[in-house]
This record gives C-alpha cells, structure tokens and sequence, in this order.
C-alpha cells in the first residue's frame, strides 16, 4: 500500500484491520482518513503516531482511535496534531491538542481528571460532544466559546452541579459586562445521563431585578434533558432567550 503515493481516499471504517499498516504514512497525498488507528508499543508493522506527522494534506473529519498501552510520551509528542489546518471535523479519545481553527470536537471515554486546557481556546468551534468524560466533577467554561451552536453533555457520570463556572465565572467576585452574552451562538443543548447532577445554578450574585445582567442562551432553540434524576435547583429562569420559544425535552 505504501507505493499508492498519488491516493488521495482510504476508508477503513468496519473493516477487519487490527492496526493500521505503517506504510500509510508515506502516503503524503491522503486528503481522506476516516479512522486512524494508532498502535502503541513496539509493533514495527504497525502505524504510529509520528507516521500521522507527515499527513498534511488530511481534511474533513477524522477519528483516531489508540490501540494498546502507551509506553513512551515522545509518540504523542511526534504527532504534531496541531498542524493538520485542514481539518474540519475531529472525534478524538484522548488528549490530543487540535488547531485552534478546528469547527466540530467529540470528546469520548477519557480518563483524565479534568478537561485539556486547549479545549477552550477552540474560539472557531461550532459543534462539541463531552462523552463519558468519566472523571470530571466540573464542567469547562464553554460559555466562553463565541461560536458554539451545538453542545452535546452525555454520561458526565460525577457532575454534581452545572453552575457559574460553565457559563465562564470563574469565581464569586467574577463579573460579567452588561453588553456581554452567554453562549452567544448556541441552538442546540443536551444533557443526557448525567445520573449525579442535582444543581443547575446561574450566574453567582445575580438578582432578578439587576438590569447589567448578561445575557445567557441568547439564540437557544432546543434544550433537552434526557435520563435525568429530578433536580433539586433549575437554572431554566437564567436562560435569557429572544428566540420565539425554547422546545424543552424533559426524558427522566
């Protein structure tokens, strides 16, 4: 496969392939790789991260998939994941850092603690799926992406309470400006299966009555809370929406 050097499409989605093969990586005219599976250890058969370095040329969407035990933290570091500028549309399962341009991002089944601290510095994206990101207790400040419309929260499995934070607050003394807004863009909103969460809270310190109150969710169209237990608090009253009405899909 390594001498198709002019193939611009592979699909190798539900295939048998266990690896991908290395010679891949010479194929430096690949515009198309619908899954990319990446194999760690010592396989010298097999594709690796740093065979991804020199497939520029990659655009659309791309879902790579880690296969076996990482060994050496080198290999990630090799995969110049950031500069893949044509890419549109990126599921990732693991940590892996994307251009700062990237428009859709799945994240799925990661174990980390917490959220990578690129993930907010995505100001071009558009579509975002967290999917059991099983050991997060918080959710990202995604209130501070300009551009989201669809934001997908699915089996955050230890999220307690979705509050201030999550619209961008970072704390108590923090303070919105009174021409500033919320999810600027977003349409779409779903939380599905977050089985612990009980709190919905707004922006802290704020009053009904206050007039500089920001706006949150101007354009919000679809909200849907799926599989959930009753909450104890609904932050619903904070949603500032000035679209003609706001469909609620309530599924416990």
């Amino acid at each position: 496969m390594s001498k198709l050097i002019n193939l611009r499409h592979l699909y190798v989605m539900g295939s048998d392939l266990e690896y991908l093969p290395k010679g891949i990586g010479r194929l430096t005219s690949l515009q198309t790789l619908d899954v990319c599976r990446v194999c760690f250890g010592r396989n010298d058969e097999a594709f690796k991260f740093g065979d991804l370095r020199s497939l520029n040329n990659l655009r659309g969407s791309l879902t790579i998939v880690l296969m076996g035990d990482m060994i050496d933290v080198s290999e990630v570091v090799e995969l110049q994941l950031v500069d893949k500028k044509q890419i549109s549309s990126l599921q990732i399962l693991n940590v892996l850092q994307p251009q700062e341009d990237l428009e859709s991002l799945g994240i799925n089944w990661v174990a980390a603690p917490t959220w990578p601290r690129w993930l907010t510095d995505l100001n071009k994206l558009r579509f975002l799926t967290l999917d059991y990101c099983v050991y997060w207790e918080t959710l990202p400040p995604l209130g501070k992406l300009p551009f989201l419309e669809r934001l997908k929260l699915l089996r955050m499995r230890l999220v307690e309470k979705v509050g201030g934070e999550f619209l961008g607050q970072e704390d108590d003394q923090a303070t919105f400006k009174s021409s500033s807004s919320i999810f600027p863009k977003l349409k779409d909103l779903c939380f599905e299966s977050m089985r612990a969460w009980k709190e919905w809270e707004g922006v802290r310190g704020w009053k009904k009555e206050d007039s500089k109150f920001p706006t949150i969710m101007p354009y919000v169209g679809n909200l849907s809370l799926v599989a959930q237990k009753p909450m104890e608090r609904s932050g619903l009253k904070f949603l500032t929406s000035q679209t003609s009405s706001v469909e609620v899909t309530l599924l416990f």
